[in-house]
């Protein structure tokens, strides 16, 4: 009589128990992840249908879904029960719910956890193998621990449940450090001198390649931002690019300073464009109606010092 205390039969050897190992691990590594391409696929053909206009039509999906279900978890059960697998209903059960449940959690929650980048498809499937494997791994590694009690698959749905719910944090880890990759990248790479905002008062927060500039984004202790535009290419050259604009109807702009302050409407400057002292053309912006006098803070603006870009790299990424 096999126990039930385990997905493995009670055989410490032989080829019951290799068979059963091999039956669960192939369930995992092939079936979820082939599994998990009938959610993505419905996915996409609910979304033709909502944009073609039937999106009632998606209705008609309900028996599919559940005949499918059904169908991957009853096959799995029989993989599963013929090669010796105790529990074999809820093993295949748990595999078929973790590969339905895993492009759920990557569409919604965790858009960002591609170990595949790239490939969102590629990644769901991967993701699901990982995942059941983990779980079902819980429940063969339960088997082999002394004096344990009778817990059947209940190790595996631990295991998924919490690897499942760790999927958004995992995301927003790996979208934080591919915003600090490309930030990284976007300083390094940036082939003139960059243009910084010297003032205690403002700290450096972010940066973004913005309509063939490279801005950065300063913050003061309210959060209040400001941003400083290094111009590049036909922009940044002589007097023409600094007045860029100029020429239209609703611009106003003035000399102040030695700079040029840009008007659109009202009493104070929306921009404030000024050459540095190797010719860089820095144009410092701040949201609209923020109480910031660009014409002052505009002073301490200046090229970075020699050696300068990984301390603005530091401070983007920190």
């Amino acid at each position: 009589m096999r126990s039930i205390d385990g997905v493995l039969p009670r055989a410490p050897t032989g080829r019951p128990r290799v068979a059963a190992v091999g039956a669960v691990l192939i369930l995992c590594l092939v079936g979820a992840p082939v599994m998990s391409l009938f959610p993505v696929g419905l996915w996409e053909a609910a979304e033709a249908l909502t944009m073609s206009g039937a999106g009632l039509g998606v209705l008609v999906f309900a028996p599919l879904v559940a005949g499918v279900v059904l169908l991957m978890t009853w096959l799995g059960t029989r993989w599963l029960e013929g090669a010796g697998v105790n529990h074999p209903t809820s093993a295949a059960s748990l595999v078929t719910v973790t590969a339905m449940a895993t492009p759920v959690f990557v569409a919604f929650l965790a858009p960002a956890a591609t170990p595949v980048p790239g490939n969102t498809t590629v990644s769901i499937a991967v993701l699901s193998a990982a995942v059941a494997t983990l779980g079902m791994g819980a429940c063969m590694a339960w088997c082999g621990l002394p004096d344990r009690f009778q817990a059947g698959v209940l190790p595996a749905v631990v295991v998924v449940a919490a690897l499942l719910t760790a999927l958004p944090a995992v995301s927003d880890e790996m979208r934080a450090r591919a915003a600090d990759e490309r930030s990284r990248e976007q300083i390094a790479s940036f082939d003139q001198t960059i243009a910084v905002l010297d003032d205690p008062r403002w700290s450096l927060d972010q940066v973004h390649e913005v309509d063939g500039a490279l801005r950065f984004t300063y913050r003061d202790p309210d959060g209040t931002p400001v941003y400083v535009h290094t111009w590049v290419g036909a922009r940044a050259r002589g007097s023409e690019g600094i007045r860029s604009g100029c020429e239209f109807p609703d611009v106003r702009c003035r000399n102040v300073d030695g700079a040029v302050a840009v008007y659109r409407g009202g009493d104070t400057p929306a921009e404030l464009r000024t050459h540095l002292n190797d010719g860089v053309v820095a144009c410092l912006t701040s949201a609209p109606g923020a109480p910031v006098d660009l014409v002052s803070t505009a002073r301490s603006l200046r090229p970075e010092a020699p050696g300068e870009r990984e301390h603005l790299v530091r401070a983007v990424t920190s």
